[in-house]
C-alpha cells in the first residue's frame, strides 16, 4: 500500500521515467531511436520488466525490514532519491532540446546543494547516523551509474532519465537498509 500510495501521490512520474528509460535503452539501436522510444507513451517489454523488478525489489526490501524501520526507510529513500536529481540535471547536457527536462530548466549549483542538504538532513533524522550516511552513498552511487549510462546511451539527460534515476536510487537505498536491518 505504501508503494502504491507513493506512486499515486506523484502521479507515477518517476516510475514512468524508469519504464521509458528501460524501453529506450533496451530497444533502441542508436541515440535517436532510443529517444524516440522514450517519448512514446506506450509501455514496452523492457519498461514492464523494469517496473516489475523495481516494485518487487522494493516490496521485498520493505517486507524484510523490522516494522519500526519501514516508515523511516521510506522517508529516507524518497528524500535521497529526489535529492540527487538536481546534480544529474546540472552535470549532464540535455539529450534533446525540446523535452520536459529542457523546458523545466537547469537548476544552479546552489539549488543542488540545498536539495542535497535537505535530503541528507531528513535522512539523518529518519535513520541511525551510520545508516543515513550509507544510504546517501547508495543514492550518490546510483545517480553516478545512471548519469554514466545516460551519457553513453543518449548523450545526456531527459526527464525520463531523472525519473529513472530517482527510482534506481530509491530501490538501492531500500535494499541497503534491508541488508543492514532485515
Amino acid at each position: 500500500l505504501a508503494l502504491g500510495g507513493g506512486a499515486l501521490l506523484t502521479g507515477a512520474l518517476h516510475e514512468d521515467g524508469l519504464a521509458d528509460v528501460a524501453d529506450g535503452f533496451g530497444g533502441g539501436r542508436d541515440p535517436a531511436a532510443k529517444l524516440e522510444i522514450m517519448r512514446d507513451s506506450r509501455l514496452g517489454t523492457y519498461g514492464a520488466l523494469a517496473l516489475v523488478v523495481s516494485f518487487a525489489t522494493k516490496l521485498a526490501a520493505l517486507a524484510s525490514l523490522p516494522n519500526d524501520m519501514v516508515v523511516q526507510g521510506l522517508i529516507a529513500a524518497h528524500a535521497l532519491g529526489r535529492g540527487v536529481l538536481p546534480w544529474i540535471a546540472i552535470s549532464l547536457p540535455y539529450a534533446r532540446k525540446d523535452g520536459l527536462a529542457a523546458n523545466a530548466g537547469r537548476p544552479d549549483g546552489t539549488i543542488a546543494v540545498v536539495a542535497a542538504g535537505i535530503a541528507l538532513v531528513i535522512t539523518i533524522l529518519a535513520l541511525p547516523f551510520s545508516s543515513a550516511l550509507l544510504a546517501a552513498i547508495a543514492a550518490i552511487a546510483s545517480a553516478l551509474v545512471m548519469a554514466q549510462l545516460a551519457r553513453r546511451q543518449i548523450g545526456g539527460q531527459t526527464g525520463d532519465v531523472l525519473g529513472g534515476t530517482e527510482q534506481v536510487a530509491e530501490t538501492a537505498i531500500l535494499v541497503l537498509l534491508a541488508a543492514r536491518f532485515g
